[in-house]
């Protein structure tokens, strides 16, 4: 079920408590070997920049999401379409005539993980685009080693996906995908009306589930802070997505998240949705520990992201 119509939201995000992430999460992530949390165990005591760096590249690593990739009933394969950015190629399909709507899966997804939405835009009138983000299925990797990328990559390909196939009337984004999303967007991607399904909150959540699941303390964790930032070129605390929300001048959002969500935390949407100027938050109820994946098929939430989508600009 879905809880009520989405709101406005009215308070600051400041006074908003996010809980610590669920480190056992919803089971669907591949789970963590004992063998590495014990290398990780002796590395953080031994020899934490050895560990920082080994930790860099998993926490770059997307995983294999054991989940069903078969286009919904009624959808059949799309066009082809491919976007380059610095020379990196972005596989994706598309359907239907229109505005584009573009759909941007999350970390360790792919494309039909936001097929639901297809048949629904198209008969509402839209060119709807799906692709794969950098190292995630058909997609090339971009500066780093297959099988390996960032959400400053991510944010590149949509951002190059949107300039080659048209400014984006809306884009339909997903935990991580989101995240990049409002990236581009702080970078001056023609993003429209934006739906997030489950973003992912602000990165010092992640970095200690990161930590807690692979068992390492504060020492390889500092490591790992540094290497990202120098890996992405800029702050880890600019990726925030309160700090994007205003580099990005606030485009319209529509936030559905499901509060029983462990591996994304629901008060960090409330939070968002206090700080996005305009900004509405659709509570699911009733979706249990996969919520974070289960939400993409909630009819109910599909729907609503749907006439936001349709809304006018001055509504």
């Amino acid at each position: 079920m879905t809880e009520g119509a989405p709101q406005p939201a009215s308070t600051p995000g400041e006074g908003i408590e996010v809980p610590p992430l669920d480190v056992v999460g919803s089971g669907i992530l591949p789970p963590i070997e004992d063998s590495v949390r014990r290398r990780f165990w002796w590395l953080e005591r031994l020899a934490p920049w050895v560990g920082s760096r080994w930790a860099v590249e998993l926490w770059c690593t997307p995983p294999v999401l054991e989940s069903s990739l078969r286009l919904p009933p009624g959808v059949s394969p799309g066009r082809p379409i491919e976007a380059f950015w610095d020379g990196h190629r972005v596989v994706g399909e598309e359907w239907g005539e229109g505005p584009p709507v573009y759909l941007v899966h999350g970390w360790g997804g792919q494309r039909p993980h936001l097929a639901m939405f297809v048949k629904p835009l198209v008969e509402a009138g839209y060119r709807v685009v799906a692709f794969d983000l950098p190292s995630h299925n058909e997609s090339d990797p971009g500066e780093l080693a297959p099988g390996r990328t960032t959400a400053t990559e991510c944010a590149d390909a949509i951002a190059a996906v949107i300039e080659t196939h048209g400014p984006a009337h809306a884009v339909v984004a997903h935990s991580l995908g989101a995240n990049a999303t409002a990236l581009a967007a702080a970078q001056g991607a023609p993003v429209g009306r934006l739906v997030f399904f489950a973003p992912m909150g602000d990165f010092p959540l992640y970095l200690d589930l990161f930590a807690a699941r692979h068992g390492f303390g504060r020492r390889i964790r500092a490591g790992l802070h540094r290497r990202l930032e120098k890996r992405i070129a800029m702050p880890l605390h600019e990726t925030n997505m309160t700090r994007l929300a205003r580099r990005a001048d606030y485009p319209p959002l529509l936030l559905i998240h499901d509060p029983d969500d462990p591996d994304s935390p629901y008060a960090a949407s409330q939070r968002l949705a206090a700080a996005w100027r305009g900004a509405r938050l659709l509570t699911t109820k009733g979706l249990g520990r996969l919520a974070h994946y289960r939400v993409l098929r909630h009819r109910p939430a599909i729907t609503a992201g749907v006439e936001f989508i349709g809304e006018r600009a001055d509504g």
